[in-house]
Parts: C-alpha cells; sequence; structure tokens
C-alpha cells in the first residue's frame, strides 16, 4: 500500500502546502521509479529515505507556524471577569 498527498505527509493547515506536497511528492515518487527501473521495493526505499527529511522539516515548520497563526494570551484573564460572567447567581 501506498499513501500520497495529504495521507501520506499529514499536512498541517498551518504548513500551506498541501496540494504542494502531493505535487511533489508524486514527481519523487516518479523519480524513484525510474531510478530503479519500476523495481516497487528499491524505488519506495529510496523514495522513503529521500523525501522523508524534507516532509520532516515541513512539519516542523507548520508546529512553529501555530504560534503566528494562533498567538497565546500573555496572560490570564482577570477572575473577576470571570465571576462577572456567572449568571446563575
Amino acid at each position: 500500500m501506498a499513501l500520497v498527498g495529504d495521507a501520506a505527509y499529514c499536512a498541517s493547515p498551518a504548513a500551506g502546502m498541501g496540494g504542494s506536497l502531493a505535487i511533489i511528492g508524486a514527481a519523487a515518487l516518479a523519480d524513484a521509479f525510474q531510478k530503479h527501473r519500476g523495481n516497487a521495493e528499491l524505488a519506495f526505499q529510496d523514495y522513503n529515505e529521500s523525501f522523508r527529511p524534507y516532509i520532516e522539516r515541513v512539519q516542523a515548520d507548520a508546529v512553529n507556524n501555530l504560534d503566528v497563526l494562533n498567538p497565546k494570551p500573555k496572560e490570564a484573564p482577570p477572575r473577576r471577569l470571570a465571576s462577572q460572567l456567572d449568571c446563575s447567581t
């Protein structure tokens, strides 16, 4: 079984590269099949070894970008605000 595109690379929306990874990955896999003259075992091994470091960098960059897309508040809201919003009393 071979996974391709988003299923293969777990691209985060923070990476912004879902479609690009699918195309780049397909080209890398095709190159590996051509290099190994259709030998699937060697082609997939080569593809995994050569392409995985790139995917790991993209995934790491996506994690780092989460802080930009979803910044954490510098401090928690005051407790009095929470008590003012309590409608049960």
